[in-house]
């Protein structure tokens, strides 16, 4: 009778127990999601893009997390954090943006899920069941080409920019306001956006404000004239370049590309004054036809006639004028683009990677030695002396014992003592400064001093990163981070972190009203003189002048101060910074760390900053501040913070200059622009060599951008190349042919300005034979000329 009482007890224990533990997934299907990415379903690998997100509840009143797991390489993975509140019976819409999604990722066949459900907040680990979407699964644009966004009332109104888009490598989308994400980071994949009368005042504050954020940060926008442009543009009609207040009639021989004119002689145009700092790009007569101005990182062409009215809409000849025009000249949008490649493929490595070194108290082969020498050679002896003498020598065995104990902890407490303490943090980044905005890249690292959740948060300015490391796998994201981002700060948390480990977040930042340098500079004869103010809340403890590949070094310069130049250079002229390669040594002193974290920060902003944007061939100004620019803290932490960010700006120098001068190879800017074909990392330091693909490239180079504004004559240029699997062409730019390079040496002296265009671009064909060798070596170039005054 007792043991069947004792049974019952039991079992009845254990039914109550059971009753008490809530499952980990909930059996109930009564959520549906479905989810769509991207630009109509297409998204480019390795950018932003907004998904749409709707859930349908017919069961009980709900609220909880939704996390969607991304990757932007193999060594890349987290989740971005979407909180729902759906009453019974109701459905709901919400969008979000993903950082970055990689094409091998999505479309890995043993990816069942990407996709979690969760009653209540993620960190409880309630994992909730669910009908529908699991998996993101977007289609994915070739990454070679360039997307253009459309915003019109009626899209057949553009049928010819879109033929013109598909034949010049430019992916056209058309946009509904429904598409339209409330972030700029959703905006990511896209590198333009042209509006043909559509009402951009319709759209949501936040959406048009995203729009805004996203040409700060880099887009081009295109906006077409309309009668009541006021009304219609909302936003952004206050930052167009001109405000169209009357109307005209203007003649169409600017349209002209054939010899043959116009169909039609003229066309209604919307005009008014054009804004201080906005340059005239195309006339007709006296009338401005397009107008560009930059704005933060981005720009803005506005037309003053309308992009989708007829006759224009059907003409051919509009189509070829477009692709031609200076609004698509190339992409101002810095995506961290190289030939075609993830942007995130090799930024851990060549930037965010030098983060993870953190210092530490180290002990040098003389220092051990010493320890060493009076361990053994005068603790011994003076405990054998002293003993005997005492007649105490049975001490011995636990006073040696204790002095190596102590010794070892006494060791280990100074080595480790900072990391124990507390956590520490580094913080890396590189800036470009224009238009009182900065624009750049941030490497947040963290080392941690206990295990459990570390959760960091950003404000002053625009994160949108990515967790990385070499180390990391790619498979559920909330085990390594979860992004959640706010309307004024973000933040990632970093779930169950080893002791000691560290954690990376990196990718695009942006400040705006961050300031500037004030330069007021001339060279002349060699000399530069003249004063630089810090206009930034930030103190530089190094300041320096990048022309070409040397580096001139001006001293310290605090906020709000100012800098008196008078140096003499080497060089007839200043232009652009020319990087020679990156590091990948593996620091073995702080001394080194510091130096190879200061070497790749600089080759990251000319790489991944100053050759993806639209700024002529200038010398720069960049300085270092131990100020951080995207203001970062662990919750609940006192953590030990470094920082260092590099901060540029380009030089506009009034230069005084007489007499020949000579340019070489490392006064130019260069480029290389894919016809068809594809190309990898350049394969050697100095970047005159190239792993090409079978296919047709442009390579674009640029003169120091003084010398097409100053009086001069073009005397020498001289063309040097060599490979077996390649030939090369030179554009004439005043009839668009090519003219063939037969030698491998080639010197032309007559009608050069043909050859380097008035904006001082030479531009050789490459034509790439032959799958066996993708090594190519780059054309090089001597220009010898004569200025006069």
């Amino acid at each position: 009778m007792l043991k069947k009482a004792l049974l019952f007890i039991l079992l009845f224990c254990l039914f109550f127990v059971s009753q008490g533990v809530e499952p980990t997934k909930a059996e109930s299907n009564f959520i549906r999601i479905a989810v769509k990415e991207g630009f109509d379903g297409k998204v480019k690998s390795g950018r932003g893009f907004p998904v749409q997100v709707t859930v349908e509840n017919s069961g009980a009143d709900f609220n909880g997390d939704i996390l969607f797991n991304f990757a932007t390489n193999y060594n890349s993975s987290g989740a971005k954090l979407l909180s729902i509140d759906v009453p019974k019976g109701s459905k709901k819409t919400y969008s979000l943006s993903i950082p970055a999604l990689s094409e091998d990722y999505s479309q890995n066949s043993q990816l069942k899920q990407s996709i979690f459900l969760y009653k209540g907040s993620w960190k409880d680990d309630h994992e909730q069941d669910f009908i529908g979407d699991k998996i993101l699964k977007p289609k994915y644009i070739d990454l070679d080409k360039r997307t253009m966004g459309f915003f019109s009332e009626d899209s057949d109104r553009l049928k010819e920019l879109k033929v013109m888009a598909l034949t010049n490598q430019i992916e056209p989308i058309v946009l509904t306001s429904e598409m339209v994400p409330e972030d700029e980071l959703g905006l990511d994949s896209l590198d333009y956006i042209l509006i043909d009368e559509f009402a951009i005042s319709k759209l949501k504050k936040p959406q048009q404000q995203a729009i805004l954020n996203w040409i700060q940060n880099g887009g081009k926008l295109i906006a077409g004239a309309e009668p009541n442009a006021a009304g219609s543009y909302g936003s952004l009609y206050q930052v167009l370049p001109m405000k169209p207040d009357k109307e005209a009639a203007a003649d169409t021989k600017f349209f002209q590309v054939t010899p043959a004119l116009p169909a039609f002689q003229q066309i209604p145009v919307f005009i008014g004054q054009v804004e201080k700092g906005a340059d005239i790009a195309v006339k007709s007569g006296d009338l401005p036809m397009v107008i560009h101005k930059g704005y933060g990182a981005g720009e803005i062409w506005q037309t003053a006639f309308s992009l989708g009215d007829e006759p224009l809409s059907s003409s051919k000849e509009y189509g070829q004028w477009f692709a031609t025009s200076p609004m698509l000249s190339n992409t101002s949008k810095s995506q961290l683009q190289n030939g075609g490649q993830n942007p995130f493929d090799m930024l851990f490595n060549e930037f965010a990677e030098i983060n993870e070194y953190f210092s530490s108290t180290q002990f040098s082969v003389g220092q051990i030695s010493l320890f060493l020498f009076i361990y053994l050679l005068l603790l011994a002896p003076f405990l054998y002396f002293l003993l005997k003498r005492l007649d105490k020598r049975e001490y011995a065995w636990w006073i040696i014992i204790g002095a190596a104990v102590l010794s070892s902890v006494g060791i280990f407490a100074i080595g480790a003592k900072d990391r124990i303490a507390k956590p520490q943090m580094n913080q890396t980044g590189i800036y470009k400064a224009e238009n009182d905005q900065l624009t750049g890249l941030e490497a947040v690292t963290f080392l941690s001093n206990t295990g459990g959740d570390y959760e960091v948060g950003f404000s002053k300015g625009k994160f949108y990163g990515v967790p990385g490391s070499t180390a990391m796998a790619v498979s559920d994201g909330k085990r390594y981070a979860v992004l959640e981002n706010g309307r004024k700060t973000s933040s990632v948390t970093f779930p169950n972190v080893e002791y000691w480990a560290t954690r990376t977040y990196f990718g695009h930042a942006s400040k705006q009203s961050a300031g500037q340098f004030d330069i007021k500079l001339t060279y002349e004869n060699k000399k530069l003189t003249g004063t630089i103010i810090n206009q930034f809340p930030y103190d530089f403890e190094e300041v320096f002048i990048w022309s070409g590949s040397n580096k001139f070094k001006l001293g310290a310069l605090k906020r709000g101060e100012s800098l008196t130049v008078n140096e003499t250079f080497q060089q007839d002229y200043l232009a652009g910074p020319y990087s020679t390669g990156n590091s990948y040594q593996v620091p073995s002193s702080q001394q080194e760390v510091d130096k190879f974290k200061r070497e790749r920060m600089e080759y990251g902003a000319i790489e991944y900053l100053y050759n993806n944007s639209q700024s002529e061939n200038q010398p720069i100004l960049y300085g270092y501040t131990k100020d951080s620019v995207i203001e970062a803290d662990i919750k609940g932490k006192n953590e030990s913070k470094k920082g260092l960010s590099l901060i540029y700006q380009t030089i506009a120098l009034d230069t005084k200059f007489s007499g020949p001068f000579t340019i070489k190879d490392d006064m130019l800017r260069t480029h290389i622009n894919t016809i068809h074909g594809g190309f990898f990392n350049d394969s050697s330091e100095n970047r005159r060599e190239m792993e090409l693909d079978e296919g047709e490239y442009d390579y674009v180079m640029e003169l120091p951008n003084q010398l097409p504004k100053m009086r001069h004559e073009f005397k020498d240029l001289e063309i040097t190349w060599q490979g077996a699997n390649i030939t090369c062409s030179l554009l004439n730019h005043s009839n668009g042919t090519f003219l063939p390079l037969t030698n491998s040496h080639t010197t032309i002296k007559e009608h050069l300005d043909e050859f380097i265009s008035k904006d001082g671009v030479i531009t050789i064909k490459l034509i790439k034979t032959g799958q066996g060798d993708p090594h190519v070596r780059m054309p090089a170039l001597s220009i010898k000329g004569e200025i006069s005054q």
